[in-house]
């Protein structure tokens, strides 16, 4: 299976794009990866902002790299974005989709996505705010769609998530935001299956698993997520792992019994941020050969 890496471990570690294309393609020998804009903030001045893009692309190039795609991170995961109960909050959030397209285009990345935002406590309990915040997202992803069309990207990847204020969240959710957005949109809009929120007990269920996400949502499934969890939070961790029962062969068949044994498979492992720097390179090197080797089952 076609697998990648999400630049998330570089975080606070591998700040210089030389470093981290290095250790991909040598170490890990891979050839695909996922930017995450902690890394490049497409807030920033939009000259420096270009710059550090270039110099981003120049270092994959320079490794035989490609970059998939371009990524929400943490820093943006946590604003409210487009589901923000304020008008003018949510405007600021179109901008900053607009402004990740233009830095996804520098990258020379054909898609840009990622969660899109957190309903209020307020709004979600509402049925008819939640209705028009759900009415204006669809707005609001026609919009970015048409701007990245402009951009030169193909597609837009939308990520549900564990957390029942968010949109989609349930295989439910993001059934209807596929049917709705479909043939409204620029450029495809397609999903990021996130493997360990699948497998949130607290929201799913004891007996929650990948594939209840994979046999509805397969024609929709434009990229995997894989990483390690025990089912009760969203640590991202790697393999091996004391408390982690992601079983990735069985990842790999439910994919391949679905029809998506070529959708690519990005590795999104999030170390602490106080975590030994060795520790660090040999949990990712560890993961990536296990995944490797267990995907092809």
């Amino acid at each position: 299976m076609n697998l990648g890496i999400n630049l998330c471990f570089a975080v606070k570690r591998h700040l210089e794009p030389e470093r981290w294309a290095e250790f991909v393609r040598s170490d890990l020998d891979l050839d695909m990866v996922q930017v995450t804009f902690d890394l490049l903030d497409p807030w920033w001045p939009e000259r420096e902002r270009d710059r550090v893009a270039r110099r981003i692309a120049d270092a994959a190039a320079a490794w035989d790299l490609t970059i998939h795609s371009a990524y929400v991170g943490l820093a943006h995961y946590v604003p409210a974005g487009l589901l923000d109960p304020d008008p003018q909050a949510r405007a600021v959030a179109l901008t900053w989709w607009r402004r990740a397209c233009d830095v996804t285009a520098l990258l020379g990345a054909r898609a840009v996505g990622g969660p899109l935002g957190t309903l209020s406590v307020h709004d979600a309990a509402d049925p008819d705010r939640r209705a028009r915040r759900y009415a204006e997202l669809l707005d609001s992803l026609v919009f970015v769609a048409d701007h990245a069309a402009a951009a030169g990207l193909v597609e837009f990847l939308v990520e549900p998530t564990p957390v029942a204020r968010e949109i989609p969240s349930t295989v439910e959710q993001a059934e209807q935001l596929m049917r709705d957005l479909a043939g409204h949109t620029a450029v495809p809009v397609g999903l990021t299956l996130d493997i360990g929120h699948t497998y949130y007990q607290p929201l799913y269920g004891p007996d929650c698993s990948p594939r209840d996400w994979i046999r509805p949502l397969n024609s929709a499934i434009r990229l995997v997520h894989l990483d390690n969890t025990d089912g009760l939070g969203d640590p991202h961790w790697g393999w091996p792992h004391p408390l982690g029962g992601v079983n990735v062969a069985d990842i790999g068949a439910d994919l391949r019994d679905f029809g998506l044994g070529d959708v690519p498979v990005v590795l999104e492992v999030y170390p602490r941020f106080e975590d030994d720097d060795d520790q660090v390179r040999r949990t990712i090197a560890s993961s990536v050969a296990h995944c490797t080797e267990q995907l092809t089952r």
